[in-house]
């Protein structure tokens, strides 16, 4: 049990010296710049971007639904179509 540990640990300590040592080599590929004439961080414009589209999805659902529930409904259900007829209960 002990091999298998440390061949375990020796494994992930490899895998991660290898992980360091790549990320050093590699330049980020997305890196984060400031535009002309921007004064927020490009990441917080894209989230308050999401969030404007959020809210305009919300309100475009909200006023579907207030037009759904408007509307009378004119087409009958096959239930309403047929008059259910009452049977006389039976005393016997």
């Amino acid at each position: 049990m002990d091999a298998l540990l440390q061949t375990v640990t020796q494994t992930v300590a490899h895998d991660l010296r290898g992980l360091m040592h790549a990320a050093q080599l590699e330049s980020p590929a997305l890196v984060e710049k400031d535009l002309p004439g921007w004064h927020l961080p490009l990441g917080f414009a894209a989230l308050a971007a999401a969030g404007a589209l959020l809210v305009a999805a919300g309100g475009v659902q909200w006023e579907v639904q207030r037009a759904r529930q408007s509307t009378p409904r004119k087409v009958r259900t096959h239930m309403h179509k047929h008059r259910l007829r009452t049977v006389p209960r039976h005393t016997g």
